[in-house]
């Protein structure tokens, strides 16, 4: 895959708005090595390796597999201020991060920490030219999620609960435990760059009031004065936050308790109209044999009548 990326590898320079950018059909790829070995990795669960200490960042030149699995490009190891010359094997890659970035015109992909079946996925782009089909899809998902951000915007936040939910929802914050209000509106109401700029700044300032309650309740700190301030949770408010949700856990658990309750009663309820239907409907048949038993003593009697007039006669 990386030997295919090399081949129609980006130049030193180009451009991602010009008119010069329609003619733009290559990969930029960005190689991460860890500094340890294969045998010293294996041993390391999977889901620790991002801790690992980052040795070189290599970028592979044009044709850079020129000698079988040695790759040619620019080579920076950590501390070093540039990149110079610099061969790479492709032992180093099992577990080394590699990022990758498609141009194509002014559309291009990015993807970070790339697995197998990613870079499979952007050789296929160029290769098969499914490239169209992924634009097409790029640009459905921005114009709906364009339209649900749009409607977040519009929608005023309940309460102070929303923030501490999008907060707990973060993994930056969660991992950090602090954040800036920008990290905050990102997380409540996404990317938003386009839209109505009355829009945004009663988003900007209904966060401010809630984040100022918060401040003024003990449950945030503020760390410093500048244009983004950092935020940090305090213990208080996460109390704040466990409560809430288990309360609202509680009330969804009796909302859901009632529409039993509700399904169940009219279930009665139309139970006891059939039975009453059948009631009538058995009611009905029971009259019609009633009449045909009184009708046959009616006659019996007449007939009755007549044998006793006719031996008195």
């Amino acid at each position: 895959m990386l030997a295919y990326f090399s081949k129609h590898i980006c130049p030193d320079c180009f451009s991602l708005t010009s008119v010069e950018a329609k003619k733009n059909d290559f990969y930029e790829v960005h190689i991460y090595v860890p500094d340890a070995s294969n045998d010293e990795i294996s041993k390391i669960p999977r889901k620790n390796h991002g801790a690992l200490r980052v040795k070189c960042e290599f970028i592979p030149s044009l044709n850079a597999s020129r000698w079988g699995n040695i790759l040619a490009g620019k080579m920076k190891k950590t501390g070093s201020v540039g990149f110079s010359e610099g061969l790479l094997s492709s032992d180093y890659l099992r577990y080394s991060r590699i990022d990758v970035n498609y141009y194509f015109g002014h559309w291009n992909i990015r993807e970070q920490e790339c697995s197998i079946y990613s870079l499979i996925y952007l050789f296929v782009l160029r290769s098969l030219k499914l490239r169209y089909i992924s634009i097409v899809k790029y640009k459905l998902v921005k114009y709906f999620r364009l339209r649900i951000s749009r409607r977040k915007l519009r929608a005023p936040l309940k309460s102070k609960y929303e923030i501490y939910e999008a907060l707990m929802n973060n993994d930056n914050v969660l991992r950090k435990g602090s954040f800036t209000k920008s990290e905050l509106s990102n997380a409540l109401f996404g990317n938003h760059y386009v839209g109505e700029y009355a829009v945004y700044q009663k988003v900007s300032k209904s966060l401010d009031w809630i984040l100022d309650a918060c401040i003024e309740d003990g449950e945030i700190r503020k760390v410093g004065s500048q244009d983004d301030p950092l935020y940090e949770i305090k213990g208080k408010g996460i109390h704040y936050f466990t409560l809430t949700k288990e309360h609202l856990k509680n009330e969804e658990a009796n909302k859901l308790i009632q529409k039993q309750q509700i399904a169940i009663q009219r279930k009665m309820v139309w139970l006891t109209v059939f039975l009453v239907v059948g009631t009538f409907l058995s009611a009905i048949d029971k009259a019609e044999e009633i009449k045909r038993f009184m009708s046959s003593l009616i006659t019996w009697l007449n007939s009755l009548i007549e044998i006793i007039s006719g031996i008195l006669i």
